[in-house]
């Protein structure tokens, strides 16, 4: 083995431990010196100095010291989340919802503006290339900055490139999303389907204990989020999670995409319109109406949100049967329409699943209603920033091995694969003989 793939080694390794103290002290800080040299079995020397370096590129803070077990009372240690800041963005069918995110994922600044429906691709991206300005604008200065920003688009989308290949609902096929943000900022930009960065949220904040989940995003359509073995599913093409394209009646509805039947065409804030028409209710301007008037008793309204909810809940099933999900989350507009929608896809569920799976599987609302896609879009940015790279060395120091289950492909990612202030890059080089 020569000098520069040992030196390569030495970064890696580097990397790897870095990243993993980041872990810890994001999923479980405050922690002390000792504590992190505990539970990852490096040495107290080694982790002091990982967290010196940390602490100099403004990742890691000190926050006042701990009890004492007898000794001197511990330093203890945070990640400094004010360190830096990321953008997710929800590009709508009616709307631009943008967020700003702490790296902790938590919200410091957001605004939604409607959108005009039939406006021309480049000038929507201008708009939200405008707001996502605002945003930026309004954040403190920080000693790291922008890292990134993120945005969840309705419809398929080219992975990694960030071009949306299809949106019915926008009228929009083969526009360059990426591609036009990154004229306007200097910054890593990822672009993906709504439903998947809706799902990724879930995973961050409310769903831990699952490794597999399946996310629905029900507005103006259907789409879903598939996460298994705590990833994002893509697929060859990288456009899985069409589920709202799945043909329940070929002589149903037509659909947008061109199709009869679609799950799309029984679930979505049209298919419940149309319900309530033709109940003989009056008609409503908003989704959000429907749900006041169900929760007011009003009986056409319950009726038709029990009637979405029985197709979703024929949509569900089919998840249920065909991944076993742990988790299966009602997201997007809809998805605030709580018990009126969630009960009647649970009814269905337990007439049409199958009872193992079924019996491993729960199904909630989302805890971060329509935030979330905005808030799943920045936090893929967090992901690729704290990504802990996968080595395995003679001891197998994989994440899973050193934290004993504490998994680090949840967004727990490699700083040092990141520019720092001094412009370091850390490469993940492969040591060759």
């Amino acid at each position: 083995m020569g000098p520069y793939a040992s030196t390569a080694d030495q970064f890696l390794v580097k990397a790897f431990n870095q990243g993993i103290v980041l872990h810890l002290l994001r999923v479980q800080g405050p922690l002390s010196r000792a504590d992190i040299a505990k539970v990852t079995g490096l040495n107290k020397t080694t982790v002091s100095v990982l967290v010196e370096e940390l602490i100099h590129r403004h990742l890691v803070q000190e926050v006042g010291m701990g009890a004492s077990s007898g000794g001197r009372r511990p330093m203890l240690l945070t990640l400094n989340a004010r360190a830096g800041f990321v953008v997710g963005a929800d590009l709508g069918v009616d709307y631009f919802l943008v967020v700003v995110l702490d790296l902790q994922a938590q919200p410091i600044w957001k605004r939604r503006v409607h959108r005009v429906p039939g406006t021309d691709p480049s000038t929507d991206v201008r708009q939200l290339a405008d707001l996502i300005a605002d945003g930026v604008a309004a954040v403190s200065p920080t000693p790291l900055g922008l890292l990134g920003i993120g945005v969840g688009v309705h419809g398929p989308v080219e992975h990694p490139g960030g071009r949306l290949l299809f949106a019915p609902n926008l009228g929009w096929t083969d526009v360059p999303v990426g591609e036009l943000l990154r004229e306007r900022f200097q910054v890593p930009i990822v672009v993906d389907n709504e439903a998947n960065a809706g799902a990724l949220s879930e995973l961050w904040y409310a769903a831990q204990d699952a490794d597999t989940l399946f996310y629905f995003s029900v507005g103006m359509g259907l789409g879903t989020g598939i996460v298994i073995n705590g990833e994002i599913y893509r697929g060859a093409a990288g456009t899985a999670g069409e589920f709202g394209h799945t043909t329940i009646d070929p002589s149903g509805p037509p659909c947008t995409c061109g199709n009869r039947g679609c799950l799309e065409t029984f679930v979505s804030e049209r298919a419940l319109m149309r319900y309530l028409q033709g109940s003989g209710a009056e008609k409503v301007a908003t989704t959000q109406e429907v749900f006041q008037a169900a929760d007011a008793g009003e009986a056409r309204a319950i009726s038709a949100l029990a009637q979405l909810g029985g197709y979703l809940g024929i949509g569900v099933a089919n998840a249920i049967n065909t991944f076993n999900p742990q988790l299966v989350v009602i997201g997007g507009p809809i998805g605030s329409g709580g018990h009126h929608v969630l009960n009647s896809v649970r009814r269905v569920v337990e007439r049409r699943a199958l009872p193992f799976p079924l019996s491993r599987a729960r199904i909630v609302v989302s805890a971060l209603g329509e935030e979330a896609c905005a808030i799943g879009a920045g936090i893929m940015i967090l992901q690729e920033f704290f990504r802990i790279p996968q080595v395995k060395t003679a001891g197998e120091r994989t994440p899973e091995a050193v934290l004993g289950g504490l998994k680090g492909g949840r967004g727990q990612q490699d700083p040092m694969a990141w520019p720092g202030p001094d412009g370091a890059h850390y490469s993940t080089v492969k040591s060759s003989s």
